[in-house]
């Protein structure tokens, strides 16, 4: 029976490379450039600590799934994906074998294991968490969640054949699977009510010691919250009747296909109808065999979905990644207990199974080659201005007709830095080939201005290629030689060597992705275009600036002194209001000066801040 039951999951691990090849040959894109590039700045014990467990923009603390797996995977492999998907998918195999033995538990068939894998690996879902290297945390999560409920399983089966002494191993191993899931994604926090549901439906003498577990999670919330408080609304939680309406979302997607799509023409009432009738056939079994497990099952996919139900604003497909093993494990009960009953219900079981099958595998092989298709565009990409800077080493990169899936796919987290270069663009008007996102982020800081491009192409200091084609093609001269506006920008990328021209002689040179001012420090740029328009200033304050408290900045903008203000953080960006009488004008001065300057034992200069963009908005 051991033999068959390998087989049996040999099969599904075969199963999952055959439906998702695309997936284990795909490359980067999007966010998995930043995150490859978190180590690119440690330069001592305190830069590991902060690149490994500093908050993020969306408030996410994931040391192991995120900080230590591209931090180490980029500096043993570079930008070689291979051994990421090898991770993902040898985390994955795990999963599904956790899955399987843990159905066989719940059920007392191994087949309801088995069908349970089958199922959860057929499922839409699947496509981001083995397709994009950066959702490697909803699978690495679900190792620790199942694993944690496989050792309460075994504690409970060792307890009860031979006391709780000889099970207490099982137990601990347990708490070290929970506490270990927090380094992996925030859902993890809900593995008490899971601990709790099952011991309350099938071993109630032992829920008292699920407790503390609760006690675990509540602290982490608070301590989350106030070591990483939410910084976008894109991500605050809404209670209220939305959460009703974005369930249901997630539900059609956990029996049906993602976004309630599919690859295959059909009639609008079909995918609506099947996954009514999935639906009706999980329910229906459910009510049939009102069995404490079974309804652990449908606990399981409640207890994982429910803290995403509030993120009314940020619906996602691989949400329903992790609740959707619970409806696994009761649709492989159902299948093998089907396959105990005669040919009507096994006829029955199959054209359910087969049904499920239809609105879900099209739209993940579908998507999945999607997912592949787009990561290679993004890697011939990177190769060829890689090897475009060989061919220019001492002169920025322009890239024209960028279209939206490559911005979005490939420029946006600057997969360029990764390989050494700093300076790399869109021609001017890039901004209208591409679709704007701007929760994700602003295509207009990645567009090198008219006047800028056209200074740069002067003094030859920019190569100019279109992206458009199987291989890039070099337009230098072409484009140098179109027309375009020549008044100066709204925005000036102070660390880039084209804007020099526009900044006063105090400016240190440029470091590349960086430009450091002295204390004080003067530029040109354009008025502003309208009434009400700000100044902007965004950049870094060293923490040896701040050691003194918050570091004064004065702004002046033709002789007028725009309002105080101060920096408090090292990441800071300073809005300052602009007087009406610069509405429209085409040239203005503007001069800024910190408080005060700092001299690092390694460096000779006086230094204030760091700069990154300064604009009129």
């Amino acid at each position: 029976m051991k033999t068959r039951g390998q087989a049996g999951l040999s099969l599904v691990f075969l199963l999952c490379l055959a439906l998702y090849w695309p997936a284990f040959t795909a490359w980067f894109r999007a966010d998995d450039f930043a995150w490859l590039g978190v180590g690119l700045y440690i330069r001592n014990f305190h830069d590991f600590l902060a690149a490994m467990f500093s908050p993020q923009a969306q408030g996410t603390i994931r040391p192991w799934s995120e900080r230590a797996f591209f931090m180490a995977g980029f500096s043993l492999f570079g930008l070689n994906a291979l051994p990421f998907r090898i991770v993902i998918f040898t985390t994955q195999f795990a999963n599904l074998a956790l899955i399987a033995s843990i159905g066989t538990r719940l059920t007392g068939l191994r087949a309801a294991g088995l069908w349970a894998a089958i199922f959860w690996i057929l499922n839409s879902s699947q496509i981001l968490p083995l397709g994009w290297v950066s959702v490697y945390n909803q699978v690495m999560c679900g190792f620790f969640l199942l694993l944690a409920l496989h050792f309460l399983m075994k504690h409970v089966e060792v307890a009860r054949a031979s006391g709780l002494g000889s099970a207490r191993r099982y137990e601990i191993l347990q708490w070290v699977a929970f506490l270990l899931g927090f380094g992996a994604l925030e859902l993890n926090l809900v593995y008490p009510a899971i601990a709790a549901s099952y011991t309350v439906l099938c071993a109630r003498p032992y829920f008292r010691r699920t407790l503390p577990m609760f006690a675990v999670s509540l602290v982490y919330v608070l301590v989350h919250r106030a070591v990483a408080p939410l910084r976008s609304d894109y991500y605050a939680m809404h209670f209220t009747g939305a959460i009703f309406r974005t369930f249901g979302k997630y539900w059609t997607w956990s029996v049906g296909p993602t976004f309630l799509e599919t690859p295959i023409p059909l009639p609008k009432w079909v995918l609506p109808a099947g996954v009514a009738i999935v639906s009706l056939a999980l329910l229906g079994f459910l009510a049939a065999k009102p069995r404490p497990a079974a309804l652990f099952c449908l606990c399981w996919y409640l207890a994982a979905i429910a803290p995403v139900l509030p993120l009314r604003d940020h619906i996602t497909e691989y949400y329903v990644f992790l609740p959707v093993i619970g409806l696994c494990w009761l649709g492989g009960w159902a299948m093998a207990e089907a396959w105990r009953h005669g040919a009507r219900a096994r006829l029955l079981a199959a054209a359910a199974a087969a049904l499920y099958a239809f609105l879900v595998v099209p739209e993940a092989v579908a998507s999945t080659r999607w997912n592949h298709r787009i990561s290679v565009r993004v890697r011939n990409l990177v190769e060829a201005v890689a090897q475009a800077h060989e061919l220019h080493p001492s002169q920025s990169i322009l890239l024209d007709g960028v279209d939206s899936d490559l911005f979005w796919n490939a420029i946006l987290d600057r997969p360029f830095r990764l390989i050494g270069l700093d300076h790399v663009y869109l021609t001017p008007g890039s901004e209208r080939r591409i679709e704007a996102h701007p929760e994700l982020g602003d295509v207009g800081n990645y567009v090198l201005p008219p006047a800028v491009a056209g200074k740069a192409l002067e003094r030859g200091e920019v190569v100019v290629y279109d992206v458009r084609g199987p291989r890039l093609r070099n337009i230098t001269s072409i484009y140098a030689a179109m027309p375009r506006e020549t008044k100066l920008p709204q925005r000036l990328d102070v660390a880039s060597p084209l804007t020099s021209y526009l900044l006063g002689p105090e400016w240190y040179p440029s470091d590349g992705d960086h430009r450091w001012m002295p204390k004080r420090a003067t530029l040109r740029m354009a008025g502003p275009s309208a009434a009400g328009q700000k100044l902007y200033l965004a950049g870094q304050c060293p923490a040896e600036q701040l050691r003194q408290g918050p570091l004064p900045v004065t702004v002046t903008v033709e002789g007028s002194t725009l309002g105080a203000a101060a920096i408090g953080e090292q990441v800071f960006a300073l809005a300052f209001a602009l007087p009406g009488r610069l509405v429209g004008e085409p040239e203005i001065h503007v001069t800024v000066e910190v408080g005060r300057t700092f001299r690092p034992a390694s460096d000779p200069r006086d230094l204030g801040v760091v700069f990154g963009a300064i604009e009129i908005k």
